[in-house]
């Protein structure tokens, strides 16, 4: 099995496959000294904002951003997500005030996604070698059925700030937690009455005002125009990271309900939401159902959704395109 992944020093909590580009910044009827922009690195990607009307303070934006990590970083043994995995089952642990509520939200997008969202698949991204693990084989059908049997999400006992364990679920909230930053950033620039804003880590976006962006498409092909209105979108692909595995290229998304790689018909999903955190969620549960269940999902739950189908499969990049909500 050859896997294409950063570095492990690089990456901390797993970027998502895919990149979204801003058309449009900054509004030409405001004055450059009305603009402020800045630029860092966090969770083992790069962000950017860009305001009108006050000046970011990055300060501020870097010591959230560090606590957010420190607190769902699979990759930092340190943090409060490597503790909880390291809890002995049966063990009530405390937990933080963030890591309640997204918790609390997994459980529910879990629900919601049919499984197809499942934050307690902690050991089956290792052994797939997706994670922290340095993995040069292809699991055995023993060890996928072990880490699958210690995935169920009812193992799991969350009550306010504390949590147990009823088995040795690991946990990886890779698939919410930057979007739940992006979240907690915008809020920041909320606070500071930030009139016109734009967030973006590691390709997901949040807005403030009328922004138009574009959805990268396969090799060859336009980008796809969104116009975002005080709202963010999350994108989940499948032609970033990927492993190639008896001859087929698959992507890093595993299906929770047999352990197993995803071979999907979706290049990429993309979600349209107020919350950063659901959109990211949801586009990531969208890559591992495929098309139809997606856009049935999609339709159900009236997310705005934009889903770029390969029906020709690999390399062909052909592109069929699915709106929904838009």
């Amino acid at each position: 099995m050859t896997i294409n992944k950063q570095s492990k020093h690089d990456k901390i909590i797993m970027p998502k496959l895919f990149t979204i580009l801003v058309f449009l910044g900054l509004s030409a009827c405001q004055s450059a000294d009305q603009n402020d922009e800045v630029e860092g690195r966090t969770m083992g990607t790069s962000y950017s904002i860009k305001a009108q009307t006050i000046k970011i303070d990055q300060h501020q934006i870097d010591q959230r951003l560090k606590q957010i990590n420190q607190i769902f970083s699979s990759w930092d043994q340190n943090s409060e997500l490597s503790a909880l995995n390291r809890q002995p089952v049966g063990g009530v642990a405390d937990i933080s005030t963030d890591m309640s509520f997204v918790l609390s939200e997994a459980v529910s997008l879990h629900g919601q996604t049919s499984g197809f969202f499942n934050p307690g698949m902690g050991q089956l991204i290792d052994v797939w070698g997706f994670g922290v693990a340095d993995v040069k084989h292809k699991p055995s059908r023993s060890e996928i059925a072990k880490a699958l049997n210690n995935s169920l999400i009812e193992q799991l006992k969350l009550s306010k700030l504390k949590l147990e364990k009823s088995a040795d679920i690991q946990l990886n909230l890779s698939a919410i937690a930057k979007g739940y930053a992006v979240d907690e950033i915008a809020k920041i620039l909320n606070n500071q009455q930030g009139e016109r804003f734009m967030v973006e880590i590691g390709g997901e976006i949040k807005v403030k005002g009328s922004w138009s962006i574009g959805i990268e498409a396969p090799v060859g092909q336009p980008a796809i125009a969104i116009n975002l209105v005080n709202e963010s979108i999350a994108t989940s692909g499948n032609y970033r990271q990927y492993f190639v595995w008896q001859g087929r290229r698959y992507a890093h998304i595993l299906d929770p309900h047999t352990g197993l790689p995803v071979d999907s018909d979706l290049f990429s999903a993309s979600v349209i939401h107020k919350s950063n955190m659901l959109a990211d969620a949801y586009a990531t549960a969208m890559m591992a159902m495929g098309s139809v269940k997606a856009a049935k999902m999609a339709r159900q739950l009236k997310l705005k959704t934009v889903l770029i189908l390969n029906k020709c499969g690999d390399p062909c990049l052909s592109q069929n395109i699915i709106k929904i909500g838009l």
